[in-house]
């Protein structure tokens, strides 16, 4: 791999990263509320901080990623909590489970607006996805602007010379 080809921004292999984390993430938190029958917030962070990780270790430098983060871990948490509402079809096998997803997505919107808690834990798995990938890509920038080895603009201080000679 050359440095040519190192250098991206990290756009396309971060988004990506970030989307199979929310997904992942996503199932994940479904999981855990069909099967415990609760919402757990701490869980919906963790799906925040499971897409700022995913996205933190491609090393992005593109401004873009922060707020893909943030979308795909606010998006990620509300998958969860509908994939946490429809567990119950999908686990037991006497109905038809697609038959049953469409009326409950459209019931989805007053369910969450019955308790405004669970957007408040999916805008903080936004801003924990924000920002662990903004502090990664502002760290990434600075690091490309700092200059590689240090400046000669001044002379070297001699340090034995008298400052006020009299």
């Amino acid at each position: 791999m050359t440095s040519t080809s190192r250098s991206g921004s990290g756009l396309v292999l971060g988004s990506v990263a970030g989307l199979v984390a929310a997904l992942v993430g996503a199932a994940v938190y479904g999981a855990v509320i069909g099967v415990t029958d609760y919402e757990i917030g701490i869980a919906a962070i963790g799906v925040g901080v499971l897409v700022g990780l995913a996205m933190m270790a491609v090393r992005p430098t593109s401004p873009v990623l922060p707020a893909l983060a943030a979308v795909f871990s606010f998006a990620g948490a509300g998958l969860g909590v509908f994939i946490g509402y429809a567990w119950e079809p999908f686990v037991n096998p006497g109905g038809s489970p697609l038959s049953e997803l469409l009326p409950m997505a459209q019931e989805f919107p007053d369910l969450v607006a019955q308790d405004p808690v669970t957007l408040l834990f999916w805008a903080i798995a936004g801003a924990a996805g924000f920002s662990f990938v903004n502090s990664r890509v502002k760290a990434a920038r600075e690091s490309l602007a700092a200059p590689s080895s240090p400046q000669q603009d001044e002379a070297p201080t001699d340090y034995f010379k008298p400052h006020n000679p009299a």
